[in-house]
């Protein structure tokens, strides 16, 4: 009788002992139990020309690095990088803008990175070179610390830019093609580059100033609409709002 009882209450100390190691889990994930936090923030600048007249602009983005210890990933790696910050606007003498959409990876077609991609294969990580690699390394809390410098951005992984002929709508977007600025701004115009860098400036906000429609809630998340040149002009993909941040 007693060794029926003793069987009977393995499972039952078995299936107890798992509902605390999933609490616990959960408990963990809540409060970030012994996580590693890192937060790096990054300036990014973008330059063009138009008319003989030089314009720069840069926008401050944060990249907030995690690493869960390793009792606590079930799935997934348990690492993370977590990204905050905003479009970076460049306002031209006309009143147009150009804006690089940090977080639109894949907006158009081909190979293109968001801040925490650029700041792998760009900067300087445990003292290693700025500029592009071959073989990079992924920042992660362990050496995000260790990140430094600053670097220009190679066209070909240049985050998604669009040029907007009249910033109050956004149906006026249009794709901007660096190597061919002049279909966006006028014969004569350049594209001066774009930079990476790491910085302790704060965290840019405010875009909904620049672009109040951003928070208008009558216009819907999905900026473009049929005919718009966007569409056009990116094999069918829309523009979101959700780019933007």
């Amino acid at each position: 009788m007693k060794i029926g009882l003793i069987v009977a209450a393995i499972p039952v100390a078995a299936i107890v002992a798992g509902l605390v190691w999933i609490a616990t889990l959960i408990a963990a994930d809540k409060y970030k139990w012994s996580w590693l936090e890192v937060p790096i923030r990054y300036r990014l600048t973008l330059s063009v020309e138009v008319g003989g007249v030089a314009y720069t602009s840069s926008t401050v983005a944060q990249v907030t690095y995690q690493e869960m210890p390793a009792w606590q990933v079930i799935n997934g790696p348990g690492i993370a990088s977590l990204y905050q910050g905003q479009a970076g606007i460049l306002k031209l003498g006309d009143g147009r803008m150009i804006c690089l959409l940090l977080n639109a990876d894949n907006l158009v077609p081909g190979e293109h990175y968001g801040v925490p991609g650029l700041a792998d294969r760009l900067l300087s990580i445990r003292g290693s070179l700025t500029g592009p690699k071959q073989k990079w390394s992924i920042i992660t809390a362990s050496n995000a610390l260790t990140v430094t410098g600053t670097s220009d951005i190679p066209i070909g992984l240049l985050p998604p830019m669009i040029a907007l002929d009249d910033p109050a709508d956004p149906s006026s977007a249009h794709l901007f093609d660096p190597e061919h600025p002049e279909r966006s701004l006028g014969l004569g115009a350049r594209f001066l580059g774009a930079q990476i860098g790491v910085t302790n400036d704060p965290v840019s906000h405010d875009i909904e100033k620049v672009f109040p429609w951003l928070t208008d809630p009558s216009l819907p998340q999905r900026l473009s609409k049929p005919g718009d040149p966007f569409l056009r002009e990116n094999q069918g993909r829309p523009l979101y709002k959700a780019f933007f941040y």
